[in-house]
Parts: structure tokens; C-alpha cells; sequence
């Protein structure tokens, strides 16, 4: 496209380099535009990637917090049964403390029993020997 050169052509290369310049800067924002759409998909890639792992681990966990609640209660249950034995054992020796301190009680307020009916009785005889005495002693006189 070629001009008289009353302005015209000046003006055609004006706008031509004004093009160049305006398709340079696109062309730069659209490989900026491509660079960063391409870290994005990067990022969303790894992204994906990572939350995938982060899914895996929570299902292990959760696998694991079960496993582990199974294993808590059959530890509690063990311990509840030996605390069950524990305490059986327990009230079978206090019971057979008790049989023994009652056994001992009983002896000790038998022996007291028969030592106070010993002593009534021997009380009981003193005083009709001394009524006897007195009674003889009246019927002498």
C-alpha cells in the first residue's frame, strides 16, 4: 500500500508500528496470561495431588481410631474382669476377717458369760451358806 506522500503514508506507518507495538504487547499479556494459566494448572494439579493424599491419610486415621477404640475397650474389659477378681477376692478375705472377729467376739463374751454366772453362782452359794449358818445358828440357840 503505497501513498502520495502528502501524509498519508506517514500516517500508514504510524498506525502499522502503532499495530506492531499494540500486537506485541498482546502477544506478551497473552504468553504472560499462558504462563500463569500454566502455573495454575500446576498448582491445581499438585493441589489435587495433595488433597488426595490428605484424604488417604484421614481414611488410615480414621482405620486407626477405630483399631484403636477396639483395642481401648478390650483393654478396659480386661481390666474391669481383673477389677471384678480383684474385688471378690477382696470381700472373701473380709468376710472370713468377720467370720474370725465374730468367732472371737462370741468366744470372749462366752468366757465372760460364764465367768460372771460362775461368780453369781458362787455369789448365790456364799449367801445360803451364810443364810444356812445363820439359820443353824438360830435353831442351836
Amino acid at each position: 500500500m503505497v501513498f502520495k506522500k502528502d501524509g498519508k503514508q506517514a500516517q500508514l506507518r504510524i498506525v502499522k508500528r502503532h499495530n506492531d507495538d499494540y500486537d506485541f504487547v498482546m502477544e506478551k499479556r497473552v504468553l504472560t496470561l499462558e504462563l500463569a494459566v500454566e502455573q495454575n494448572t500446576k498448582v491445581c494439579e499438585r493441589l489435587d495431588r495433595s488433597m488426595a493424599h490428605l484424604t488417604q491419610a484421614m481414611a488410615d486415621l480414621r482405620v486407626q481410631v477405630v483399631q484403636g477404640h477396639a483395642d481401648l475397650r478390650k483393654e478396659i474389659a480386661a481390666d474391669q474382669a481383673a477389677l471384678r477378681k480383684e474385688l471378690t477376692a477382696s470381700q472373701t478375705q473380709a468376710r472370713q476377717e468377720m467370720i474370725t472377729a465374730l468367732a472371737e467376739n462370741r468366744k470372749f463374751i462366752e468366757q465372760k458369760f460364764f465367768w460372771l454366772l460362775t461368780s453369781y453362782c458362787g455369789v448365790l452359794i456364799a449367801a445360803l451358806g451364810f443364810l444356812a449358818k445363820y439359820l443353824i445358828d438360830g435353831f442351836i440357840k
